[in-house]
């Protein structure tokens, strides 16, 4: 495809058509149902809902997007449609046998429940369905199963509604979340998370200290959970506890690297909306004529401290030749009262002074 729109700083970009994106799309929800709350964001980054935004705001948006989602949704409903009819073929083209087959492929990634009648249930993973799932009731699973497979879906609209203008935001974590509650999550689906938060770089650098730590942190959890996994299924030498804290742990880093996420993009987003209404250019022209006045006031300052010092150089002066003046007056006078002084003394030692006495023994 030929370059089709250029980024900020002038470089050409190729943006995917309709058909391409639908077929992708379509491609990656028949392997992962789970993929599916990828279609809001893919809508999204198809302009869905420019129309609802302001001038400003959409020629600040239509950067790198087509305003063409109604032909994406369409286009993927007909992929998705046509490869599910083709593998039902490939199967006998019978509706209960692909049903059997779809619940047993599809339906661990979406809820963890028995993928038979024999009980068995999806062993342990890097979340913790498969814990919870072994201490319920029996009478308590089906609803265990609905509310919990569906906390990841209870974020999908309130984070829409305050991020969409940032559709490759909203796909990176969707995927966290995913890898947090996830039934049968794996460290796949948190290395594709981390890969689509790279995507946005102004979010990451924006981004606090604990998630830098909880990112270093990861390797701790995951190596101990494929030790412990074999202690215990193989060895038996370890219980379910052991693996247990270590997808405890494993889903506390994941949550803060994921908060710290979506607490940057918000700061991201308050910039730019701070920016559109003029505001940050206001604070900066507030600082700048604080700045100018402080310069002022130090001038200012500067100056009357240097008239200070040189009024109080000239009074010193001033002080300095009076004290000389006094302190030679009073050496002449005191200098003529000693020699008189001496002289009397001597006078009267020639007059009447006795001669000093000898005495020998």
């Amino acid at each position: 495809l030929p370059p089709t729109s250029t980024t900020k700083e002038g470089i050409p970009i190729k943006i995917p058509s309709a058909t391409k994106v639908a077929f992708s799309f379509a491609a990656a929800m028949y392997v992962d149902v789970g993929y599916g709350v990828f279609l809001l964001p893919i809508l999204l980054w198809r302009g869905m809902m420019m129309g609802t935004q302001s001038k400003s705001q959409t020629t600040t948006i239509r950067r790198g997007q087509h305003r063409d989602w109604k032909m994406v949704v369409l286009l993927f409903l007909f992929y998705f449609g046509g490869m599910h009819y083709f593998a039902s073929m490939l199967v006998g083209g019978s509706t209960g046998t692909y049903g059997k087959v779809m619940i047993q492929t599809m339906l661990p990634n979406l809820a963890f429940v028995q993928q038979d009648g024999s009980g068995s249930v999806p062993g342990p993973s890097m979340g913790l369905h498969w814990y919870m799932f072994v201490q319920v009731f029996d009478r308590f699973r089906p609803y265990f199963t609905v509310f919990v497979s569906g906390i990841s879906m209870m974020f999908a609209i309130p984070l829409a509604i305050r991020l969409y203008r940032y559709p490759s935001v909203l796909a990176a974590t969707f995927q966290l979340l995913a890898s947090i509650f996830q039934p049968t999550t794996t460290v796949h689906t948190l290395t594709l998370a981390l890969h689509l938060t790279v995507l946005n770089p102004r979010t990451i650098v924006r981004m606090r200290d604990p998630s830098l730590i909880s990112f270093f942190a990861l390797p701790v959890p995951i190596l101990l959970f494929v030790t412990f996994h074999r202690m215990w299924l193989v060895t038996g030498n370890g219980n379910p506890n052991y693996i247990y804290f270590q997808c405890f742990a494993y889903g506390m880093f994941v949550t803060i690297i994921s908060m710290e996420f979506v607490t940057a993009t918000v700061k991201r987003d308050k910039v730019r909306r701070m920016m559109e209404k003029g505001s940050v250019k206001k604070i900066l022209d507030e600082m700048k004529e604080k700045e100018e006045a402080d310069d002022e006031d130090k001038e200012v300052t500067e100056n009357g401290t240097e008239e200070v010092g040189a009024v109080v150089d000239k009074v010193d002066d001033q002080n300095g030749d009076t004290t000389e003046e006094a302190g030679e007056d009073d050496n002449g006078d005191d200098g003529e009262e000693s020699a008189e002084d001496a002289g009397s003394v001597s006078d009267d030692v020639e007059d009447g002074a006795p001669e000093p006495v000898v005495v020998f023994v």
